[in-house]
């Protein structure tokens, strides 16, 4: 099938047969959607609210410098060097939905616990209580991520997740976005340093945050149990299970790419809010709708990367993510304090990037992963990534605060670790081409197929400008991922 049709085949089967894998007779596709949209819904605003630009700003008001905001922006992905046990415990006992659920509220209540010692006069014991509580959080949270992931595997059947989680954060992305412009409208849109900013108003907004992630427990249990709840009937040895993905050829080539790549983007994630923040001197409010026109984006374009990665495979759909979020870091060496306009194009650029990435690399983490032994493979791949993705905003902050020590510039020393993050992008795109993805499709193969839903007519110069254009951008393709398909024409 090569016609525009194939791409939305999925979701059309989906509604012909909703059948889930799961023993309760009254689950129906519609009703699991419907509740697994409400605690997306609840669990993006909790992130939005608790996260990214709010954390970093009530990070700074607390008095933090930049080597701590990289301790705060790691200790989520420390936190899944967890999962390397809690995967052989989860696969060993099973009952995944009830460790989701206890895992959820240890995630949770702890950002409540933050918000009110942000309220407390600020001090190095409230900084370390605040973090201490993050900690906290971010352990919870790590254990209901592998337990959600493995209990939403065995009850959404594999050739319909890539549709069913892009419709999900399509629906969460968008509530998610209001929340956002409309704290950062509350907080104020005054620019100049952050630490200006009412302490009170920050917590409230984190404190809401909290309180929603803690409603999306309310509709999680809800959700009807999987087909099983124990993955096999004889134990494993902890060693056996840890070193078992790592024997994995083509997972081991996943697990090098994932950290090759979460270690790039840690390296200057938690910073980009800083610097518009700071150097930029922008507003919250201003940074906010920057933030909110990449959400936008992987909102509207999540489920048709979800399609194109059920149709041709997930890894053609990453590597096509990689490659965009490779043009950011050249956006960002344009910016500076009197031209900030660029930051617009990386918002865009983001978006779409992002979007395929994130679509396409759990689907592909489910893929590789053995059924019986699924738990090990997500565990492993959850704390190597998360490893890496932690490490690397220690060592941005520890550069950033030598820096600053040394009376370095700190616009010429932002641009200095743009320029690192993006040789470092650009060398890991190469790494996906050694992993194997049963009935996938090269880069190359995914884009010719796509050049013929646009009908080529030669009596209109634009189509065939079109048709040109798609024919070297899938030679550029296959060039740099090495990947040449059997099946590939010669357009």
């Amino acid at each position: 099938m090569t016609d525009a049709n194939a791409l939305v085949a999925p979701a059309q089967r989906s509604a012909r047969s909703p059948r889930l894998w799961t023993s309760d007779t009254r689950a129906t596709w519609a009703g699991v959607g419907r509740l697994v949209d409400a605690h997306g819904i609840c669990q993006t605003l909790m992130v939005q609210l608790t996260g990214g630009l709010f954390l970093t700003g009530l990070a700074l008001a607390l008095g933090a410098q930049e080597l701590l905001i990289g301790v705060i922006a790691a200790l989520p992905l420390a936190a899944k060097l967890g999962q390397l046990y809690l995967s052989w415990r989860i696969e060993r006992a099973g009952k995944w939905r009830r460790t989701a659920l206890v895992s959820a509220v240890i995630g949770r209540a702890p950002l409540l616990v933050a918000a009110a010692l942000a309220v407390v006069r600020p001090g190095a014991l409230t900084l370390a209580l605040f973090v201490a509580a993050l900690a906290v959080a971010a352990l919870g949270a790590s254990a209901f991520e592998l337990a959600f992931l493995t209990w939403t595997a065995e009850l959404i059947p594999e050739p319909l997740r890539g549709v069913f989680w892009g419709r999900r954060g399509q629906i969460a992305g968008a509530v998610g976005i209001v929340a956002t412009l409309l704290a950062a409208w509350l907080l104020g849109s005054d620019n100049g340093s952050v630490s200006s900013f009412p302490r009170q108003r920050l917590a409230a907004v984190f404190a809401a945050g909290a309180i929603f992630g803690l409603l999306g427990i309310l509709f999680l249990r809800r959700l009807p149990a999987p087909r099983r709840n124990e993955s096999r009937a004889e134990e494993v040895p902890l060693r056996a299970t840890l070193s078992r993905p790592l024997r994995d050829r083509s997972f081991r080539q996943f697990l090098a790419f994932s950290s090759a790549w979460s270690f790039t983007a840690g390296f200057m994630a938690p910073f980009y809010m800083v610097y518009m923040l700071r150097e930029l001197r922008l507003s919250f409010l201003v940074v906010s709708a920057l933030t909110a026109l990449t959400n936008v984006i992987m909102s509207a374009t999540q489920v048709y990367w979800g399609r194109l990665g059920d149709h041709f495979g997930t890894k053609p759909v990453l590597r096509i993510g990689s490659y965009l979020i490779v043009l950011a870091p050249v956006a960002w060496l344009f910016t500076s304090p009197a031209h900030v306009w660029p930051v617009i194009i990386v918002q865009v650029v983001s978006g779409l990037g992002w979007s395929a990435f994130h679509v396409s690399q759990g689907n592909l983490a489910l893929k590789l992963s053995p059924e019986h032994k699924r738990p090990s493979y997500l565990g492993t791949f959850g704390a190597t990534s998360g490893a890496a993705e932690a490490i690397a905003p220690i060592i941005g902050g520890a550069i950033l605060a030598l820096a600053r020590v040394s009376g370095l510039g700190s616009v010429a020393t932002y641009k200095a670790m743009m320029l690192v993050q993006l040789v470092l992008f650009a060398a890991a795109t190469v790494l996906p081409r050694r992993i194997h993805e049963p009935g996938g499709h090269a880069v190359g193969h995914l884009i010719r197929v796509m050049s013929r839903f646009r009908s080529m007519d030669a009596s209109e110069p634009a189509k065939l400008l079109f048709e040109y254009g798609y024919f070297h951008l899938a030679r550029l393709a296959d060039l740099i991922a090495r990947e040449y398909p059997r099946d590939a024409e010669t357009l």
